[in-house]
């Protein structure tokens, strides 16, 4: 395939897509911003492996021969209807410190609208902070809305000012808080009749949460499940994912994916069937709350699961007046990609209300 480029002679940046060869200084870049260096089998897994591009779907700015610049995208199949459209998710936007204001990130983002307008993703759809959220804006972008969440503390003194809080006050509230929520869960599992078996994976059974999923698809956008997608974005180098099954006679009906990374927090990662508020999804959770009994905190958005089962285990959400002192809110936004002469199934309208979405941590993590 051939890539195009931007050489604007009045500047020393050359603005472009990935190209053999860039990986190394991408990664020195990430390591730059982030501290850390990412390693080439998460660069892989998440630039070059996945099931639906020929290509890394990546523009960077270079100066002097060095990647200052970059920005990815990961993409996905969007289900919304009858309709099933390749939409990709723009991530990891770093920009060198020594080359900051100076219009790269804006650069890059233009270069990617020109360059996929030509191909077949049909919009953009991200989750960027207050100062991305504006850029974008100024790039095409509409905002769709925040994106709730519910969480389970399980350890508060984590919250509480480490330098300003007597270690017995923070002993006394994690205290209080296992307490609290042991009694939830004892009583959320108390008469509730359970006829299900709960099985535990940690490599994905791709097949099954596909059929589980197909069980129930919900009429919203949405990440189209399919055992091809599963078998690829749960497998990421370094990160715990565990797939909850709940079975009843033996045949599979309703799913749960928990992921794990550094700093103590578990994401409630995805759960099917999405169109319905399952039976089971009472005994996986209590599954998911039982094994992570040491976890800082447990997260959830608040579209897949029921909002009193959650209230039963003692997820609150990141409204209350304790935790949004914490949490910052998570923005969605989308940016078509189609012209307005184009024939395509959706509308920037419909795309843009927060009404025709169904969200987990499945489409809003990176």
């Amino acid at each position: 395939m051939a890539f195009e480029k931007e050489i604007d002679g009045s500047d020393e940046y050359r603005v472009r897509t990935y190209e053999s060869g860039d990986r190394e200084g991408i990664l020195s870049l990430f390591e730059t911003e982030w501290g850390e260096r990412p390693s080439t089998d998460w660069f892989d897994w998440k630039y070059v492996d996945d099931p639906y591009l020929s290509h890394a779907p990546i523009t960077l700015a270079e100066h002097d021969g060095e990647i200052v610049a970059v920005q990815g995208y990961v993409p996905c199949r969007v289900r919304w209807r009858d309709h099933v459209v390749l939409a990709l998710k723009p991530v990891d936007a770093v920009v060198h410190p020594d080359h900051r204001r100076q219009g790269l990130y804006s650069r890059i983002t233009e270069h990617a609208i020109r360059h996929y307008r030509e191909r077949e993703p049909a919009f953009f759809f991200n989750y960027p902070n207050v100062a991305s959220l504006g850029a974008q804006q100024k790039l095409g972008w509409s905002e769709v809305d925040v994106v709730s969440m519910y969480y389970r503390v399980q350890r508060p003194s984590d919250f509480l000012p480490n330098d300003r809080t007597p270690d017995a006050v923070e002993q006394a509230a994690d205290a209080v808080a296992r307490t609290a929520l042991d009694l939830r869960r004892r009583l959320s599992s108390t008469g509730t009749g359970t006829t299900f078996e709960i099985e535990r994976y940690t490599t994905p059974p791709s097949d099954t949460l596909e059929s589980i999923y197909e069980s129930g698809v919900p009429e919203a956008f949405h990440v189209k499940r399919s055992a091809q997608y599963y078998r690829w974005i749960l497998d990421p180098p370094s990160i715990d994912d565990t797939v909850y099954v709940a079975r009843r006679d033996g045949q599979p009906v309703a799913g749960l994916v928990t992921r794990s990374e550094s700093g103590g927090e578990v994401n409630v990662f995805d759960t099917v069937p999405m169109a319905t508020a399952h039976d089971a999804f009472a005994d996986l959770l209590a599954a998911v709350i039982a094994d992570n009994e040491d976890a800082e905190v447990v997260s959830v958005t608040d579209q897949i699961l029921p909002s009193e089962l959650l209230s039963r285990f003692g997820f609150v959400s990141y409204e209350t007046p304790l935790l949004s002192r914490f949490c910052r809110p998570t923005y969605m936004a989308v940016r078509p990609l189609w012209r307005d002469t184009d024939a395509v199934p959706l509308s920037r309208p419909e795309v843009a209300d927060p009404e025709n979405w169904c969200l987990s941590f499945l489409e809003v993590k990176d």
